[in-house]
């Protein structure tokens, strides 16, 4: 099972900055799992939010800045990164979710780039997933050799016939799964499915022995959890017992 930082380390770092990355690889990561935004000047920022409000000393929506205006602010003396220079940080190998915020504004323009981008940099250790799973569909179109991920929550709990049909067309790699789902019927459902299709499992946001027994029941491929180190612990003492 791989272990992923959500948005880094961010238990213990700012979320979604380099220094989050860096600490997520320093501490054994398997990979970390981000989000991106298109500024005003169509520059591929990582933020989680469409607004910088809660995580930056500043206000002001993400696409109504330009990628300048933006590096004025800080996280506890960290700046908001490129995506590019995300890549420049974990090198050549190492693994990385990237997540598409086309729920929040709906952009092909941030696939496009996003893909173009992914493209040059080792595509076969990258994972874009969205919970708008029309941008996964574009991404496909434009590549069809990348790795697919559809984000669920509830708001695609009456869509599942659907999203079964459009996985298999699309040739989806993950089901990206909200871990506070578990016990649900519908989840299970969709876990049997995947597992039938050769779909990978991934739960977010696994932060607790509950949760993490839960995703190595289901046999997981993959969990993304805030607290690197302590799940790291719980998955060495599972495989040691």
């Amino acid at each position: 099972m791989l272990i992923y930082g959500h948005r880094g380390y961010s238990a213990k770092y700012p979320e979604n900055t380099l220094l989050s990355f860096q600490k997520a690889i320093e501490y054994g990561a398997d990979g970390i799992e981000l989000d991106v935004h298109l500024t005003k000047d169509g520059r591929i920022v990582v933020c989680h939010d469409e607004t910088i409000d809660r995580t930056f000393n500043g206000k002001g929506l993400i696409s109504e800045m330009t990628f300048e205006e933006l590096r004025k602010y800080d996280s506890h003396g960290q700046k908001i990164p490129t995506l590019e220079e995300v890549f420049d940080l974990i090198g050549p190998v190492f693994k990385i979710n990237v997540e598409l915020k086309t729920d929040v504004i709906d952009s092909d323009e941030l696939v496009e780039k996003t893909v173009k981008l992914i493209k040059t940099k080792n595509p076969d250790r990258v994972l874009i997933s969205s919970f708008n799973h029309k941008s996964i569909s574009y991404a496909r179109k434009l590549d069809q050799n990348l790795k697919l991920g559809f984000l669920f929550d509830e708001t695609h709990i009456d869509k599942i016939s659907d999203i079964k049909k459009k996985s298999v067309d699309l040739g989806i790699f993950s089901y990206n799964l909200p871990i506070y789902a578990k016990g649900l019927k519908e989840l299970d459902d969709l876990i049997g499915f995947a597992k039938d299709k050769g779909i990978k499992i991934i739960f977010w946001t696994v932060n607790d022995k509950e949760e993490m027994e839960y995703a190595i029941e289901k046999e997981a491929y993959m969990v993304i959890t805030n607290e690197v180190e302590y799940i790291q612990n719980i998955l060495k003492e599972r495989l040691g017992s």
